[in-house]
């Protein structure tokens, strides 16, 4: 019950985005690693430190400067939507913060989760990342599940 309360957070997300997160979610299965889209996204704040992210986030926007036109070119295709930690929700606006103050760019949060996912590697690769994230939080079943469980210990055997 001492658990830190968790923030929900969507980004905004373009079809490049999402198309890049439906390949990391693919070649993390291929690599053994079954993971749904928001576990990746939380895995990814989780283990890439604050100068990374910055750093990503920094190459991402030189690249939008040098396109002609919007830096997008279609609309926003999808929301994920994670429960994070304080922590982390802090970690991202301290990036968003330090991009605005050293003028680079006025990012928010979810430019700089677009960043960390566009540059994230794919597969074995990413396995790793995502391991030390799963065991330093691991998966805890809720609602109907939680209650399927319960039922299932307590009888001793399958539900």
């Amino acid at each position: 019950m001492n658990e830190p309360a968790l923030i929900k957070v969507s980004f905004s997300f373009y079809p490049q985005d999402m198309a890049v997160l439906t390949d990391r979610v693919a070649s993390l299965s291929a690599a053994g690693l079954k993971v749904r889209e928001a576990t990746l996204l939380r895995a990814l704040i989780h283990g890439i430190s604050p100068p990374e992210m910055f750093a990503h986030a920094v190459l991402l926007a030189a690249a939008n400067a040098r396109k002609p036109g919007p830096r997008e070119e279609t609309y926003v295709a999808g929301r994920p939507t994670v429960d994070l930690p304080t922590d982390h929700v802090k970690k991202l606006d301290n990036v968003a913060d330090e991009l605005a103050q050293k003028e680079v760019f006025l990012a928010n949060r979810a430019f700089v989760v677009r960043a960390i996912l566009r540059a994230s590697p794919s597969g074995k690769e990413l396995a790793p990342l995502v391991r030390e994230f799963l065991e330093a939080y691991p998966y805890k079943p809720r609602g109907v599940s939680k209650l399927r469980l319960e039922r299932k210990a307590s009888s001793g055997g399958p539900s």
